[in-house]
């Protein structure tokens, strides 16, 4: 059998990029390598009002609403802001499952402990190689993350700017309406440290850094909370971010983290990899309907076309991000200072940066 698409990887974006295949009567084989869905988790699970319809998961995904951000530089100085519009705190675990459950009731067929290993170009189709045998399709996705193995094997260039994040869950008394992020370059130099509550006694508290990550987490959670707490969950992983030169080779396209479709301020992916997952198998069924898998069509119809929509609000983050990491910690603790009186015009900007 010759598939119309393989997907690699069953995180958000991949296994919604399968769904909308497989409902468009595509013939769709989705690859996971890990043994369940949504394990282990890479991500701290805090999206915009967009992600419920994005997702079109159940509304059980979401463990805390939060409309309150505190902004704070590492002299404790702070700057308050407060949503118009819920942030979710989500069950992240939960929200791959759901969605790999609407792409196999669509009609996907999914593999699970199945890695990727490589590909052979074919006359009219490709030969993906995994662990658990050979398969062939017309087109491939990569959706296998920051590091996509499906990038490397097609030779395309992914961007170079990359922090490593690192959580923990931890037990302590917490706002449950209240997220907080930390800057400072003794905090992290390259990024910053979150405080994000599931509920009053639970909250994910990490940060980002190039290197030394569990050091500067280790000296953040000493200076933060000033005794012992019970902890869980521990998890790490890289996070990339950039605009990314191609997403896409001959039959081969990328999509969410594997396509950088990551906020370089936040390093959250999962709002630009849904929106990237329509891009994706909107180009798929062009492919498909046409019978043009080459990089020129690709790029028209996938690369373009998604970029039009994100890469702006990438560009800004860009911007966003260069500059809170590039000012001296006086000057960040000033522009909180001289911010407060805007808050109420602050209140009003999108955390996605789509300003739609």
């Amino acid at each position: 059998m010759i598939y119309d698409a393989i997907v690699v990887g069953a995180g958000p974006s991949g296994s919604k990029t399968a769904e909308l295949l497989a409902a468009s009567g595509k013939d769709v084989l989705l690859l996971e390598e890990h043994q369940n869905i949504g394990n282990p988790v890479q991500c701290t699970g805090i999206d915009s009002h967009r992600i419920l319809t994005l997702s079109e998961a159940p509304k059980s995904i979401v463990m805390n609403k939060v409309r309150k951000a505190r902004f704070y530089s590492q002299d404790e100085n702070y700057l308050e802001l407060e949503s118009k519009k819920a942030v979710y705190v989500i069950d992240r675990h939960k929200l791959d499952e759901e969605i790999a459950k609407r792409a196999k009731k669509a009609g996907a067929e999914i593999l699970t402990s199945t890695k990727f290993l490589n590909f052979n170009r074919k006359t009219s189709y490709l030969e993906i190689k995994t662990n658990k045998g050979v398969f062939k399709s017309k087109l491939l996705v990569g959706a296998d993350g920051p590091n996509s193995t499906v990038a490397k094997t097609a030779n395309i260039k992914l961007p170079r700017e990359y922090v490593i994040g690192y959580q923990e869950t931890i037990k302590h008394d917490f706002s449950d309406n209240i997220v907080e992020l930390w800057f400072g370059s003794k905090i992290t130099p390259d990024f910053f440290a979150w405080v994000v509550p599931e509920n009053k006694q639970w909250a994910r508290v990490g940060l980002a850094a190039k290197k030394n990550v569990v050091h500067y987490f280790k000296k953040f959670v000493e200076m933060r909370f000033d005794q012992k707490f019970e902890k869980k969950d521990i998890l790490g992983g890289v996070i990339r971010y950039g605009l990314i030169k191609d997403s896409m080779a001959d039959n081969i396209l990328l999509v969410g983290d594997a396509a950088s479709q990551v906020k370089p301020y936040s390093g959250g992916g999962i709002i630009y990899g849904l929106i990237g997952a329509k891009f994706a198998a909107s180009a798929c069924l062009k492919c498909l309907n046409k019978n043009r898998f080459d990089y020129n069509f690709l790029k028209e119809n996938y690369d373009n076309e998604w970029k039009n929509k994100l890469a702006p609000a990438i560009k800004r983050g860009m911007v966003l991000h260069r500059s809170l990491h590039i000012i001296p910690d006086w000057l960040m603790s000033f522009g909180i200072t001289i911010s407060k009186p805007f808050s109420p015009i602050l209140n009003n900007l999108d955390m996605d940066l789509l300003f739609d």
